[in-house]
């Protein structure tokens, strides 16, 4: 195995044929590449690279095929999107080396937004107050969603607010949309294409606090969603924290649905917070 390189944010690597993200500050391995094709040698490998690293957690999204090979290793399954890779299910596991990440005192309020989010009513399309143009940004809106991102996200697991982030992110096919108000970005999200399944995630979804609460977040998922099924998109999944009801609530109302939970798996705000997995299933 060659040496894997230290990062403080995550940084994407090829080890045993495979793609994993990593990174000291969320001090975790990601496995982002479900063609597996030898669990058992991989497992070990990632453990070399994780003790190596000093990092508490191991997660990836495998094929349910897959599964019980890692459930052997000691691996937990955390979340699951049915179908995701067509006859098979996308099954989430997670390794703990750190087994404080691997549970929580704060389960029973996980739970109660779990719960009260799955009870709104499903967003219907609005009229605003103010003339909100949803669109696709481009690379003349970096600038603008550099600010947005960090009024939003004054702390975060990755640089999502320097511009020349943005602007590499872009180049490797990230897809930024906005919320655009007079030539003012207010809100906006990231969609990770995984172009092998026809598959998409949605993340990083944030919204200037004067905009809040006025049905921003859910009309610019609203029109990501169509702008994917354009682009022959079969699921969506995002990750939302946990403790937050109003972002769970967002994508409840969009007919989401919940998947499960990623124990301790972001760093942000110098604590490990639990991530609820919400997905969807596109319209063809």
């Amino acid at each position: 195995m060659s040496a894997v390189a230290s990062s403080y944010y995550d940084c994407d690597e090829i080890v045993e044929f495979n793609q994993i993200r990593h990174g000291q500050l969320n001090s975790r391995i990601y496995v982002t590449d479900a063609t597996i094709k030898s669990p058992n040698t991989f497992h070990d490998v990632l453990l070399q690279v994780a003790l190596s690293q000093g990092y508490g957690k191991i997660i990836a999204k495998i094929k349910g095929s897959q599964l019980l090979s890692f459930l052997k290793k000691g691996y937990k399954i955390e979340a699951t999107v049915p179908g995701y890779f067509g006859t098979e299910d996308a099954v989430f596991i997670s390794y703990f080396l750190d087994k404080n990440r691997e549970c929580s005192k704060l389960n029973t309020q996980y739970d109660a937004v779990v719960s009260d989010a799955l009870k709104a009513r499903v967003w219907h399309t609005g009229q605003f107050n103010e003339p909100v143009q949803f669109r696709k940004c481009n690379q003349t809106d970096l600038r603008a969603l550099s600010k947005l991102y960090a009024q939003v996200y004054s702390n975060y697991s990755s640089p999502i607010s320097n511009e020349n982030f943005i602007k590499l992110s872009i180049e490797q096919g990230i897809q930024y949309y906005c919320a655009d108000y007079m030539g003012i970005l207010v809100g906006c999200l990231r969609v990770e294409l995984d172009k092998d399944t026809n598959n998409a995630r949605v993340y990083d979804l944030g919204v200037m606090s004067q905009f809040q609460n006025q049905g921003i977040a859910p009309a610019l998922l609203n029109r990501v969603k169509y702008a994917l099924q354009q682009q022959n998109i079969r699921y969506v999944y995002t990750l939302c924290l946990a403790t937050s009801l109003p972002i769970n609530k967002v994508f409840a109302q969009q007919q989401y649905e919940y998947g499960g939970r990623l124990m301790n798996n972001n760093r942000i705000e110098d604590e490990f917070k639990s991530m609820n997995l919400w997905f969807c299933k596109l319209d063809s």
